[in-house]
């Protein structure tokens, strides 16, 4: 037979229904990190893998998001850095471009 979805929350994440519905409540149903409302299926438990430690529950991005970065702050600060760096010259090269092509343009 199927295992019901408390006993597998009970087996993966020693947390009852109650306590995920808890969980649920306090997000106000939405993801912890990105804050959306995930409709076409329930927010994934999302937990520490060395510890067990429930954290909260996550979209499916989210989610898959910390276990492509193995749950690693240090790396999740080099990315978000290195995406505030491409982002702030992708600004300048841009807008440099930009002046670039309206000085030719004043030019002709």
């Amino acid at each position: 037979s199927e295992e019901s979805r408390n006993d597998r929350l009970q087996r993966q994440y020693s947390i009852s229904e109650a306590t995920y519905e808890a969980i649920f409540q306090k997000q106000d149903g939405r993801c912890a990190i990105c804050k959306c409302r995930q409709h076409y299926q329930r927010l994934s438990v999302d937990h520490d893998h060395k510890t067990g430690m429930v954290r909260g529950l996550l979209c499916t991005n989210c989610n898959r998001g910390l276990g492509r970065f193995f749950d690693s702050s240090l790396r999740l600060r080099a990315a978000a850095a290195y995406i505030e760096k491409a982002i702030e010259t992708w600004t300048r090269v841009s807008s440099k471009a930009e002046n670039e092509v309206k000085n030719e343009a004043v030019g002709s």
